[in-house]
């Protein structure tokens, strides 16, 4: 805009200098003003601006038109139609895959069912053994340290202390003792009941009957060697005296 004003600044001027004086204002006096800039009133600026504002107007038609096509009836209708096919197309292939398991589920459904079974079965058979399998584990692990209690019971027996010193390591081999019955009674081995229960002959070995002043026939009255049981299965049974 400023060069446009400058050119015409220029031509006034010159054209001023060639005209004869006259009362009406020279041409270099004319003033532009900014709010109504010169190529508004030129036809070649007009045709422009007119051109913008029809493509302007233009990209808006268009822009409604697409609007107003996707929101059109026969467009929405013909969507629906599109997706009903979809549809119907997977349920199609939903009955045709079904009717393919049914067919193996009838053919190949009792094999199945028989090697489940089986499964089943072998499972719990394997897991019988490995109960078993730990069970006599332990009793054979409990046997071995029983021999060793046994030891231990033999020396207590013979041996009398005299002095402390003695005395205190007696006591040493006690708490040993103990600690090894401890590691026992968590592996569920744990020493029979003798002495004022029952007579049990899957848990007491009768050594003799004796008269009993305290126990009624058939009661356990006297123990002789200790017996131990894992769980409900007996590992060594008691030597006992039995009340007459």
């Amino acid at each position: 805009m400023i060069r446009q004003i400058a050119l015409c600044t220029f031509l006034a001027a010159s054209i001023d200098a060639f005209a004869p004086s006259s009362n009406n204002a020279p041409l270099s006096s004319i003033t532009f003003s900014d709010q109504q800039p010169m190529r508004h009133s030129s036809p070649l600026y007009a045709e422009e601006a007119s051109s913008n504002e029809d493509e302007a107007a233009a990209d808006e038609q268009a822009a409604a038109d697409t609007t107003d096509i996707l929101n059109s009836p026969a467009f929405l209708k013909r969507k629906v139609e599109v997706l009903q096919s979809d549809i119907a197309a997977l349920e199609k292939e939903i009955d045709e895959a079904n009717t393919v398991y049914l067919a193996g589920k009838e053919e190949w459904g009792p094999k199945f069912d028989m090697i489940n079974r089986e499964s089943q079965a072998m499972q719990e058979r394997l897991a019988k053994q490995g109960s078993q399998g730990k069970e006599t584990a332990t009793m054979e692990v409990a046997t071995s340290i029983l021999n060793v209690l046994d030891n231990y019971d033999r020396a207590f027996q013979a041996v009398e202390p005299a002095t402390n010193e003695e005395v205190e390591i007696v006591d040493a081999y006690k708490h040993t003792y103990d600690l090894i019955v401890d590691a026992l009674t968590e592996l569920n081995v744990t020493k029979v009941e003798t002495v004022g229960v029952e007579f049990n002959y899957e848990l007491h070995q009768a050594m003799l009957q004796m008269p009993s002043d305290e126990h009624e026939e058939g009661i356990v009255c006297q123990e002789f060697a200790p017996g131990w049981a894992f769980g409900e299965k007996c590992i060594r049974p008691a030597m006992v005296a039995v009340a007459l």
